[in-house]
């Protein structure tokens, strides 16, 4: 048996809605493979399903919650595509009723989805950000000294959600359209900032601080003539497409070794900034040599093929291993 037998039922929440975009189908196929590990160590378990409509109720779903008296919540809870801060709320649900569940606190998943929070937070800890300014009207936008080619991304959204092709702009032409079309759907801005050209790497880490690094990998752009010099959401998530085929990351990347420990001590310190723990992703990126924090991704995707389990793989840990780990995280609070 993996695991060492919890005292009580352990509930999987998982939002519910009507969507087909493939990131939000993603948490759902992620729970079928969790309950299959739960199964397989006779660990009871019950999927708990977080609707839109519940949250007009909380107290109601709060009394749910408890009346099943888990030992501890999995939370691959996301909010939803239309109203991702549902993620920060039901956290603090479980945080008031002291109810331990897996992933980051509130405040991290708070800081997190608020990019430009977490990059003043990033900066007032001495950290390196691409420069970058929020715009929420596209009229008289002011660069603030920023050069061209610039990146427009969403200020409150994760998962690659709004980063399409037309997110890298060299002309001011090109940023109003960019912009213009993104405010329809983001009301809380979008940001804009100096482009970083070089190699991209992620950081996957397991633990409360002090963390344990799973393992680093790499993108090196410049070996895929012809495509983006970025991941698109289509790049992460559109399984049918050319770049998700194509654009993908080395999990075995050959770095050297001082190269390695400044990317992970990096990440790390960045990771302590924002108060993650339990499990996360930290993303950075490569200009002139230098490394930036281009994002940190808390409860990133688990899925068994998901990037972060395969960087768990290389670390010798089994699916069933790093879900008890996850679990045996959650009594941090």
């Amino acid at each position: 048996m993996i695991f060492a037998r919890p005292q009580g039922k352990i509930l999987i929440a998982v939002g519910k809605e009507k969507s087909a975009r493939n990131d939000v189908c993603e948490a759902l196929r992620c729970k079928d493979s969790i309950e299959k590990v739960f199964f397989a160590s006779g660990i009871e378990s019950e999927v708990f399903f977080i609707k839109e409509n519940d949250f007009k109720d909380a107290p109601r779903l709060k009394k749910r919650i408890l009346e099943i008296k888990p030992f501890c919540v999995f939370n691959l809870f996301e909010g939803y595509g239309e109203d991702s801060q549902k993620e920060v709320t039901f956290v603090k649900l479980l945080e008031s009723v002291n109810i331990p569940f897996t992933g980051n606190p509130s405040f991290t998943l708070s800081v997190c989805l608020d990019k430009m929070k977490a990059k003043s937070i990033l900066r007032k800890n001495n950290l390196p950000v691409a420069r970058g300014i929020l715009v929420k009207n596209v009229k008289n936008i002011k660069l603030k000294g920023l050069t061209f080619p610039l990146f427009v991304k969403p200020r409150s959204e994760d998962a690659s959600v709004g980063i399409y092709k037309d997110s890298l702009v060299y002309g001011r032409e090109q940023l109003a359209a960019a912009i213009k079309k993104r405010l329809k759907h983001l009301p809380r801005g979008v940001i804009i900032e100096e482009f970083l050209p070089g190699k991209e790497y992620s950081v996957a880490f397991l633990g409360n601080d002090p963390y344990k690094v799973l393992g680093v990998s790499e993108i090196d752009y410049s070996r895929h003539e012809g495509f983006l010099p970025f991941l698109t959401y289509n790049a992460k998530w559109e399984t049918k497409t050319r770049e998700y085929k194509v654009v993908t990351p080395d999990y075995e990347p050959k770095i050297n070794k001082t190269l390695k420990k400044d990317i992970i001590n990096l990440s790390a310190k960045a990771a302590r900034a924002l108060g993650c723990r339990g499990y996360f992703r930290v993303d950075l990126r490569e200009k002139h040599g230098n490394f930036f924090i281009m994002d940190i991704n808390p409860n990133p995707d688990i899925n068994e093929d998901s990037g972060y389990m395969r960087l768990a793989y290389g670390s010798g840990r089994t699916y069933a291993i790093m879900i008890e780990r996850i679990v045996h995280l959650s009594d941090y609070h």
